[in-house]
């Protein structure tokens, strides 16, 4: 599904965000069944699927950039294994690919995949280091220039398109998020997002250190308190929280969180006494790429 860039000359950032991830993982990803046939009354709905649509569905072309600085740890290595693990558990076959924005300085070509995702990151998405910039200047172009390529953005990339597109950012008032939220949706959401149309919800796993304070204009909330975005072109899809993270490692995200701070973990107080709704998010985003 979606995502970033660089550029030669390097400028301070004044806050760089920790994000809890460990530096390795050994879970396996719950295998979901396949995705369902839907018709939704929405402005932004889902059509109903001809031969074509579920071949791109089962065969989607995905790149995703991973939009963080080398930090010495295997940050990115875990970032690109979520990704793999989670879509290889919702899609039969996947092609996905990874750029690199920061070093490399690489961008996907949009017209060559369905679906372009930003990832998140260890870096302030409000400072204009010239690699940050280059990959808001990604995103404008990619959606003016190539609309029918989807882009869906996670965490950092949440921010980023925010940002792109005139929003603003900040840092979060109540200090860092770490624990599976639940997230409540707006009316439009509930029509996007039919599996959890009753519960009026659905439950992921948050960490972040900043947020969307004012949504970017021609962007319809899908979700309460600025967690999800929908563009009124209907070709980008943004999260705050991380769809790509299992309930399997959120747990483990969050006990080594706990571990390190000498904590008494509590499956309820972190949200993990139910499952979490990540993998079915990412079954309506493949779903959505394919209308």
């Amino acid at each position: 599904m979606i995502f970033y860039a660089s550029g030669l000359g390097v400028a301070l950032c004044p806050r760089v965000p920790s994000i809890g991830f460990p530096r390795f993982f050994g879970f396996g990803f719950r295998h979901l069944t396949s995705l369902p046939i839907l018709h939704l009354p929405s402005r932004h709905n889902s059509s109903l699927y001809t031969a074509a649509n579920m071949e791109l569905i089962k065969n989607p072309k995905i790149a995703v950039l991973i939009n963080t600085p080398p930090d010495g740890t295997d940050f990115p290595s875990v970032v690109k294994e979520c990704f793999r693990e989670a879509f290889k558990s919702i899609l039969p076959t996947e092609e996905l690919d990874f750029y690199d924005p920061v070093v490399e300085r690489k961008f996907p070509d949009a017209s060559k995949y369905q679906l372009i995702v930003l990832s998140g990151g260890k870096i302030d998405a409000d400072c204009s280091e010239p690699w940050v910039l280059g990959v808001l200047d990604y995103i404008r172009s990619t959606a003016h220039d190539f609309p029918k390529t989807k882009m869906l953005a996670v965490c950092w990339g949440h921010q980023a398109v925010c940002r792109a597109f005139g929003g603003q950012v900040r840092n979060v008032p109540t200090g860092s998020v770490n624990m599976v939220k639940e997230i409540s949706l707006t009316e439009t959401g509930k029509k996007f997002f039919p599996f959890a149309s009753s519960s009026g919800s659905y439950r992921v796993m948050a960490i972040h250190d900043s947020e969307v304070e004012t949504p970017a204009p021609g962007f319809v909330s899908l979700a309460e308190n600025q967690e999800c975005f929908i563009n009124d072109a209907n070709n980008i899809l943004t999260f705050q929280a991380h769809p790509e993270i299992s309930h399997g490692l959120s747990w483990k995200l969050l006990l080594e969180e706990d571990q390190k701070h000498n904590r008494a973990f509590s499956a309820e107080k972190w949200g993990l006494d139910h499952p979490n709704d990540g993998l079915k998010l990412l079954e309506r985003v493949v779903q959505w790429a394919a209308e």
